[in-house]
């Protein structure tokens, strides 16, 4: 497991660790809860290409995958192809 460390005012690392035990649990393990739903809500947004930004990063790791390197007709032909 990575750490990330990132410094802030001491007011706002009181706000956190309040929050963190009105939840039960420390601190650290809420920050890691609401960036996880953060990074989640960012990945589930639609892009400008109508794509989820999860769907755009997996058509972009599909060029190392040759089974997927080919002409598709939509969108959602070529997110059928990478589940398989």
């Amino acid at each position: 497991m990575a750490t990330i460390s990132f410094k802030s005012d001491g007011e706002f690392k009181n706000t956190l660790e309040t929050l963190a035990k009105k939840k039960g649990i420390n601190t650290s393990a809420y920050i890691k809860l609401i960036l996880t739903e953060g990074v989640n809500e960012d990945l589930s947004r639609l892009t400008k290409n109508g794509l989820t930004v999860a769907e755009e990063l997996a058509i972009l790791s599909s060029d190392e995958n040759e089974k997927t390197s080919r002409p598709y007709a939509s969108a959602e032909s070529l997110m059928k192809a990478l589940k398989k």
